[in-house]
């Protein structure tokens, strides 16, 4: 049911590795999947998105020395129900994540809407937990000094699936595909580069504070 990138993957390349995040367990989660597209818009479907960022940010927690799980690696959900199939998603991968008691979750998405001039990337937290917050703040504040593109963090309670959570993290839109500028981004490789570089610095400087 999950996806374990093991550490001793990257050490052939100990010399550029500052191992900064060795030990600690973080668990991605990349949006959608299967029959669940999310947002489509403008040559991006947001199910592969997520998935094309997840991965990539997995490479650079990897390089810091994180062991890193994914509650999925390909196109596909986690539900094990056809009757409400998207809340037995949700729920699975809450599960997943909980039983594997990992340091943090980061939740990979894209926003979309029927305004097109609506853009930016947003970290949205539950306040069950206090840490929550702390990470939303330290990872966004990294991300504004990296990009510039960030909007202010948000609480957000609602969300089904970070109800269950009991693992400490945050929620990533990415940004809204429905806007011309930011879908085009997204689209970049030199773009998400500098994304997920970015994304990873905010967990490092979690960590150390």
């Amino acid at each position: 049911m999950f996806f374990l990138f093991s550490f001793s993957l990257t050490k052939t390349h100990a010399i550029i590795n500052d191992y900064s995040l060795l030990g600690k367990a973080i668990y991605l989660d990349a949006g959608h999947g299967g029959i669940d597209a999310g947002a489509i818009s403008n040559h991006i479907v947001e199910k592969d998105m997520n998935l094309v960022i997840t991965y990539e940010l997995a490479s650079k927690l990897i390089a810091k020395g994180a062991y890193v799980y994914l509650t999925r690696d390909g196109d596909y959900d986690l539900s094990t129900t056809t009757y409400n199939r998207k809340r037995s998603d949700l729920y699975n991968r809450a599960k997943l994540i909980n039983e594997s008691k990992c340091d943090m979750f980061i939740s990979i998405h894209l926003n979309s809407t029927t305004s097109s001039s609506w853009r930016g990337l947003q970290i949205f937290y539950n306040s069950k937990l206090e840490e929550n917050e702390k990470i939303a703040k330290v990872i966004s504040d990294t991300l504004t000094d990296k990009l510039n593109n960030v909007r202010d963090i948000k609480k957000e309670n609602t969300y089904y699936m970070y109800k269950f959570l009991k693992v400490p993290g945050i929620l990533i839109e990415a940004g809204f595909i429905s806007n011309a500028n930011d879908n085009y981004l997204l689209r970049q490789k030199d773009y998400r580069n500098k994304l997920t570089d970015a994304i990873a610095l905010g967990i490092e400087n979690y960590f150390s504070n």
